[in-house]
């Protein structure tokens, strides 16, 4: 029991563990409850990003960046970019590219394994 004979719910959130890795040195280990974005920066250019699952090749974004979410970030920056709604305790990662330059790459919704 807790706060005075009263009980509390306690809602489970997956989160995502996210290295950040220039020249083959890890610059930073974070964990988050939203999302990771990978973008361009800066840059007017477009980025260019191989996406792979699992070692096998998924295929080449084209675009501003890519938004790797969690179930409970799905309505945060990936639903703005166009991404799915996910109720939170799906286990899934989504996939949603930001600014994609082809019409061909849609949001994916991955297992979380």
């Amino acid at each position: 029991k807790i706060l005075n004979e009263r009980t509390a719910l306690l809602t489970l959130r997956m989160r995502l563990e996210c290295s950040v890795i220039r020249n083959g040195t890890v610059h930073g280990v974070y964990n988050v409850l939203n999302e990771a974005v990978v973008d361009r920066g800066p840059s007017p250019f477009l980025s260019v990003v191989d996406l792979m699952c699992d070692s096998q090749y998924l295929t080449t974004l084209q675009g501003d960046g890519i938004i790797i979410a969690t179930p409970t970030g799905s309505t945060a920056y990936s639903l703005a970019a166009g991404g799915s709604i996910v109720y939170p305790s799906v286990p899934a990662i989504l996939l949603t590219p930001i600014c994609a330059h082809t019409l061909s790459f849609r949001p994916m919704i991955l297992p979380d394994s």
